[in-house]
C-alpha cells in the first residue's frame, strides 16, 4: 500500500463526500432526463486500479457501452459510465422519444454520451460548491467495450494504476428498472481535496 493512501477514517469521509455529490445533484440531473425517480447505491467503494485484475468484480456485464470524461484545473478526476447494452438501446429511445431502437448508431450513442456529459457536469457543479475549486470537463468519449478492456482504451492515458482508486456507483431508475454504473476515479492527493470544503 502507498505511504499516501487513505486511512479508513479518510476513505469513509470521503464516501460520505461523494454519496452527498451524487444526492443533491446527479441523481437528479438523471432523473429529470429520464423522467422518473432515481436510486443510487455506492456498489465498490476505493478499490485500487491496480488490484482490478477482473473487471467483473466492479461491473457485471460482459459488454457495455461506456462513456469517459476526466476533470481537470484544480482537481484530477476521471468519470467512466458503464451502461449494459440493451439499458443502453432503452435509454437511448427514451431520450429520442421513440418506442425502441434494435441497434445502436451515431445518433443514439451520442445521446447517451450527452447524459454522460451532463450527470458529470452536475457532478463537478456539486464538487466546486462544496470545496471551491475550478473543474474543466473534457469532452465525453464513447465506446463500446468488453469488461476486461473496460479502462482501455479511452481511460487508459488518464489512469495511474499505482495510485488510483476507484469508486463505483449504481443507478436504478425506479420505473424503467434501467442501471447505469458510474466509475469515479481519483489518486489519493485528489481524494484528500474533495474533504476540504471551502471556507
Amino acid at each position: 500500500m502507498p505511504a499516501n493512501a487513505l486511512n479508513s477514517v479518510e476513505l469513509n469521509v470521503l464516501e460520505g463526500v461523494l454519496d452527498s455529490y451524487i444526492t443533491q445533484k446527479t441523481s437528479v440531473a438523471l432523473s429529470s432526463l429520464l423522467g422518473e425517480s432515481i436510486r443510487h447505491a455506492v456498489k465498490q467503494t476505493h478499490v485500487e486500479i491496480s488490484k482490478i485484475g477482473d473487471m467483473n468484480k466492479v461491473v457485471k456485464e460482459i459488454v457495455a457501452c461506456s462513456v469517459f470524461l476526466y476533470g481537470g484545473g484544480d482537481i484530477r478526476l476521471g468519470i467512466l459510465y458503464t451502461i449494459p447494452e440493451q439499458d443502453a438501446k432503452q435509454l437511448a429511445a427514451k431520450l429520442m422519444c421513440i418506442d425502441k431502437i434494435d441497434s445502436l448508431d451515431d445518433l443514439s450513442k451520442s445521446a447517451i454520451s450527452e447524459v454522460g456529459n451532463i450527470m458529470s457536469g452536475s457532478f463537478f457543479n456539486a464538487l466546486s460548491d462544496h470545496t471551491g475549486l475550478k473543474v474543466e470537463l473534457s469532452t465525453p468519449d464513447f465506446a463500446m467495450t468488453s469488461i476486461s478492456a473496460l479502462l482501455e482504451p479511452h481511460a487508459s492515458e488518464f489512469v495511474c494504476p499505482t495510485s488510483d482508486i476507484v469508486t463505483e456507483v449504481e443507478f436504478t431508475g425506479n420505473n424503467s428498472g434501467l442501471r447505469l454504473h458510474m466509475l469515479i476515479i481519483q489518486d489519493y492527493d485528489n481524494a484528500r481535496k474533495l474533504m476540504n470544503p471551502k471556507r
